[in-house]
């Protein structure tokens, strides 16, 4: 058992900053690649291809990282559930309510207001669940 335990530390040790990284990196390079490189009508199609990926894998990686967290404790595994959770709730809610904020053509305050809203609200929990991956990392190491 206590080999099975040390692979599955393993396999979360990596896994943790894997995620994280790659996270990053979308955030600080591709993400403002795409409008700098891509006219409008062709930055939104990729944007709404690719953040579904990227929550899709945000979610994938973290649910596998709640089960093999378990042992060591029940909140990382809390924490990391919450974490998936966010990935999952982005992924199907959230960006749908962006794109039909985002698709009207002429906004008022208020829809220009409802978007920044919500697009906040993507930008906190996406560095909200970075935070507490690296303070999971951190403590369980």
């Amino acid at each position: 058992m206590l080999q099975f335990h040390n692979i599955f530390v393993e396999i979360t040790n990596f896994l943790i900053p894997f995620l994280i990284g790659s996270l990053i990196f979308f955030s600080l390079v591709i993400a403002p690649n795409i409008f700098m490189s891509l006219d409008q009508p062709n930055a939104r199609k990729f944007i709404r291809t690719i953040f579904p990926k990227l929550y899709l894998w945000g979610f994938l990686i973290s649910l596998t990282v709640t089960f093999l967290i378990i042992s060591h404790g029940t909140i990382y595994t809390i924490i990391f559930l919450v974490i998936s959770s966010g990935y999952l709730f982005s992924r199907l809610f959230l960006v749908k309510w962006i794109n039909e904020v985002s698709d009207i053509k002429k906004k008022t305050k208020k829809q220009q207001q409802k978007f920044k809203i919500l697009h906040s609200l993507s930008v906190f929990i996406f560095a909200f669940q970075i935070i507490c991956m690296a303070m999971v990392y951190f403590k369980i190491q």
